[in-house]
């Protein structure tokens, strides 16, 4: 089972989101992004929330953004999500956030990954991951994929979080 959930849009509006703890003031980032799936939508993006390669996002940017399934959120219009990651992804890239079994099969069953040859695996601090994908929370970042289901799909970098994101 999916425990997060992916939107993906174009960054319309990037602001700093105050509170009045002077403290956590400045540290979360509010964007409007138009989602292809759900219309507008705000994303909170805090400085705890993973950011793949450490890339800054600017209006215009298509990005994908995952929230956590089991977390709250406010019934307000439009829809607002936290992020726990998010990834620029733009026209011809895709990425996906989910546990991989030893066959490396997402837990929905949607995805197949075929690892041959060389294709970047990290951690999220950008150190060289050399241990087994096997249960481990991935995000893969990859292009086409076959129409087969589940879909197969050579990925083209790997994230490996060895405690979940």
């Amino acid at each position: 089972m999916a425990y997060y959930t992916p939107t993906v849009g174009i960054i319309t509006h990037i602001d700093t989101q105050t509170t009045g703890n002077t403290r956590t003031s400045g540290c979360t980032l509010f964007l409007s992004v138009v989602s292809e799936d759900q219309g507008q939508v705000n994303i909170l993006l805090p400085a705890t929330s993973y950011v793949l390669n450490g890339r800054p996002f600017q209006v215009g940017d298509r990005a994908t953004f995952f929230y956590d399934s089991m977390a709250p959120v406010p019934l307000i219009y439009p829809p607002q999500y936290q992020a726990v990651a998010a990834a620029y992804t733009p026209h011809g890239l895709n990425a996906y956030l989910d546990v991989f079994d030893a066959m490396l099969t997402s837990s929905d069953r949607n995805l197949i990954l075929n690892m041959s040859g060389n294709i970047p695996m990290t951690l999220p601090n950008g150190q060289t991951f050399r241990g087994d994908l096997a249960g481990k929370l991935l995000m893969v970042i990859y292009g086409a994929t076959t129409r087969s289901i589940p879909a197969q799909t050579m990925p083209r970098q790997v994230v490996a979080f060895c405690n979940g994101a």
